[in-house]
């Protein structure tokens, strides 16, 4: 948000934009990388995990009830929620993030990343840090 701001002061045409004006492709990647025991209790080994999560900027793919619930929260300068349609992990020890025994964690985790996969692919976008987790050396 603060990186919008300080766009949006040399191009306030940014801050009349609403999400459904914005191009379907438009996205962000945010990489995450953990600087502190979680769960606590772990070895410094944990700590090499990182995760690489990305997020729609456009309505497009949302219902109108969505829609209308973020013009509504961006009247009253409440937070949106930009929830993840794609993920890559790194060194991700499995043990430690994956909670749960009947196998739906690794299946949403795997879902995900072929979701940013085909994503980066249909737009023909060489994402660095994507091909880094994943190994790719172009």
């Amino acid at each position: 948000m603060d990186k919008i701001c300080s766009l949006a002061q040399r191009h306030p045409g940014l801050m009349s934009l609403r999400s459904v004006d914005l191009s379907p492709a438009s996205w962000m990647a945010v990489a995450w990388y953990p600087i502190y025991h979680i769960p606590t209790g772990r070895t410094i080994k944990d700590l090499q995990t990182c995760f690489l999560t990305y997020h729609t900027l456009s309505s497009s793919f949302q219902d109108m009830e969505f829609e209308e619930d973020m013009e509504r929260k961006r009247k009253v300068g409440e937070s949106i929620s930009l929830p993840p349609f794609g993920l890559a992990t790194y060194k991700m020890q499995g043990d430690v993030w994956i909670s749960d025994k009947n196998g739906q964690d690794r299946e949403r985790i795997v879902s995900l990343l072929r979701v940013a996969d085909s994503w980066l692919k249909q737009l023909r976008v060489q994402h660095h840090d994507f091909n880094h987790f994943m190994g790719i050396h172009h």
